[in-house]
Parts: structure tokens; sequence; C-alpha cells
């Protein structure tokens, strides 16, 4: 009898184990998925026509001309340009 009790103890402490790390690596794996980083956000690049480097749109300083708009990466540049010094 108390050996009987004795194996069931055991059995019900291993289940015990089973099911704790069970929940610990579904836990693990949840964290992991939240803190995957979503999708990367782009934006076109654009080329100043005085120095040749490439900007991203959003930062470029940007004129007008006959219709046709011109991205800078700097004000210098945009000034060379209004100009007539472009290279």
């Amino acid at each position: 009898m108390i050996l009987r009790i004795l194996l069931l103890t055991i059995l019900l402490y291993l289940v015990f184990i089973l099911v704790r790390n069970f929940a610990a690596s579904v836990a693990r794996k949840k964290d992991r998925l939240a803190r995957r980083p979503g999708p990367v956000k782009t934006e076109d690049l654009v080329q100043d026509p005085c120095c040749h480097r490439y900007i991203p749109e959003s930062e470029a300083f940007k004129t007008s001309l006959n219709d046709r708009t011109f991205y800078f990466c700097s004000r210098e540049c945009l000034e060379k340009f209004k100009t007539g010094g472009q290279s």
C-alpha cells in the first residue's frame, strides 16, 4: 500500500514537471514572436544633381523648374543649383 502511494506521488511529480516545462516553453515562444520586428519602412532615394549623392526623399531640399522637381542633399547644393553652378 505504501509502495503504491509512493509510486503515485512520484508519477504525479513527474507529470507536474512535464506540464511546467511545456508551459514555460510556450511562454518563451510567445515572447520571441512578440519581440520580432515588424516590416521595415522604406522610402525612395533621390539623387542630388550637384554632388550626385543619394538621400531619402523626406530629408531632401526640393525645388521645381519647368514642371520638374529637383532634390538636394543640402541648402548649399540647392543654392549652387539656383545660381547655375551645377557640376
